[in-house]
């Protein structure tokens, strides 16, 4: 018995442990259909030389025909400078929920640091080969504080 209220005190204060987003956004994609030139932008207040970690998510349908998806994104911050790269993430299709639904979360860097204070504008560019991406049902960009302070 006390072995069992210990593993859920443990999974408690695990759970307590996780940062929460400092930001979290989503683009719900009409009809699930991703255009290659509809490009997504975001836009996150940042705090001068604190450190974020950036993840993409994405929500997809057994109707997407590839096993992974190419993006490139792109940071521009308030200070001018800007910071680009492509990506290729795998898409994990083992596990959906009811709705048939896959959601896939993949890091897209950890321990940025802004030289700036203010507002960092993120474009994220589907870079997939054919001119629609059919079974997208949503996409968004998720950042916490790094743990790496």
């Amino acid at each position: 018995m006390i072995r069992k209220y210990f593993i859920l005190f443990f999974v408690v204060f695990m759970a307590g442990c996780a940062k929460p987003p400092v930001f979290e956004q989503y683009v719900e994609m009409e009809g699930q259909v991703w255009n290659r030139f509809d490009f997504l932008f975001f836009e996150m207040p940042v705090q001068e030389n604190q450190l974020y970690d950036f993840y993409f998510d994405v929500w997809f349908t057994e109707d997407y025909p590839w096993n992974d998806i190419e993006l490139n994104i792109t940071f521009y911050e308030s200070g001018g400078s800007m910071r680009s790269a492509d990506y290729t993430f795998d898409f994990d299709k083992s596990e959906s929920n009811t709705e048939a639904v896959f959601e896939n979360k993949f890091t897209i860097i950890k321990g940025m640091q802004f030289g700036s204070a203010g507002i960092c504008k993120i474009r994220v560019e589907n870079k997939m080969h054919k001119m629609q991406t059919p079974g997208i049902k949503k996409v968004g960009l998720v950042a916490r504080l790094s743990d790496s302070d």
